[in-house]
């Protein structure tokens, strides 16, 4: 299934309440909002506040989009250089509410595990490169294609530009999936203190939808 970024729905700040409302119905299972507690409930409302949090961010400090109108599923990319977030960034981009309810959810107890995955992104991105830091497709539309729709014409705009993807999950399932569009391992290791795999891994440009080099001729 092809697509292309005119087909996509660039979100902004009105948008992310309904586009994390799908999300959190993806990341319910999320093996990361695990560690903040089994309550059904709180990790429902955790899931949510997790994605509303990544998408406001997205939205002020790279580009986040959805698959359609219907928010079948949302994908954010955040600017290498504004990852791992900041404190002052977090206060610009996002509403309070919405990190107090991160934090009312059990957020905090995932501090851990985002210093681990902090530091590997530091340790292994390479220049120039953008974040995928959400990718979901809500649970009723999973294996339909609605990730490809979200991760191919952003891709294809990287390769053009000749810029590297990075990404990090928790999700074994995840691997394969992100090995057939161009990503690589760089790193498989746990979290602290857990034994939850998690993987890094890393999209260098394509160089064949590259443009070709261009030469000029001597007048």
């Amino acid at each position: 299934m092809g697509s292309t970024m005119e087909e996509l729905v660039k979100l902004g700040r009105a948008d992310v309440p309904r586009a994390a409302a799908a999300l959190g119905q993806a990341f319910h299972d999320y093996p990361l909002l695990a560690l903040a507690g089994d309550a059904p409930r709180k990790r429902e409302r955790l899931a949510q506040a997790f994605c509303e949090l990544g998408l406001y961010f997205a939205v002020q400090y790279g580009e986040a989009y959805a698959t359609s109108a219907a928010f079948e599923g949302a994908a954010a990319w955040i600017r290498g250089d504004h990852f791992p977030m900041k404190a002052q960034e977090l206060l610009r981009s996002v509403p309070l509410t919405v990190l107090g309810r991160v934090a009312r959810y059990g957020g905090g107890r995932l501090r851990r595990a985002g210093e681990h995955l902090d530091r590997l992104h530091r340790e292994l991105a390479p220049p120039g490169h953008l974040v995928l830091y959400i990718l979901g497709v809500a649970p009723m539309f999973q294996g339909q294609g609605f990730a490809g729709r979200l991760l191919r014409p952003v891709l294809r705009r990287l390769d053009r530009e000749s810029r590297p993807c990075y990404v990090d999950t928790l999700n074994p399932s995840a691997v394969p999936m992100y090995e057939h569009f161009g990503f690589r391992v760089v790193v498989e290791t746990r979290i602290p203190g857990t034994r939850l795999p998690a993987w890094a891994l890393v999209r260098p440009p394509s160089p064949e939808t590259q443009p070709p080099p261009t030469h000029s001729t001597p007048e």
